[in-house]
């Protein structure tokens, strides 16, 4: 078995990977982080409104017609009537 202990490498005189790449970008341009961020969750807030919107579980143009309706199906649901 070797119990020789590795040198300690210099972090100048290693390869340089993936995760220093992110993280000099993450260090360096902060305002450019938060923007990504920000963006990142307004799209994802849009997707999910899309996805709710077209399997009909979001209702953007409901009427007070349209509301009863949904009063009445949901009555109708929990009385055992459907």
């Amino acid at each position: 078995m070797n119990f020789r202990k590795k040198k300690p490498v210099h972090p100048l005189h290693r390869e340089w990977t993936w995760k220093d790449e992110v993280l000099d970008f993450w260090l360096t341009n902060k305002p450019l982080v938060g923007i990504i961020i920000v963006l990142t969750c307004i799209c994802i807030l849009a997707y999910i409104l899309g996805v709710a919107s077209a399997t009909g579980h979001l209702h953007v143009l409901s009427t007070e017609s349209n509301t009863y309706e949904h009063m009445e199906q949901i009555v109708l649901c929990y009385s055992g009537g459907i």
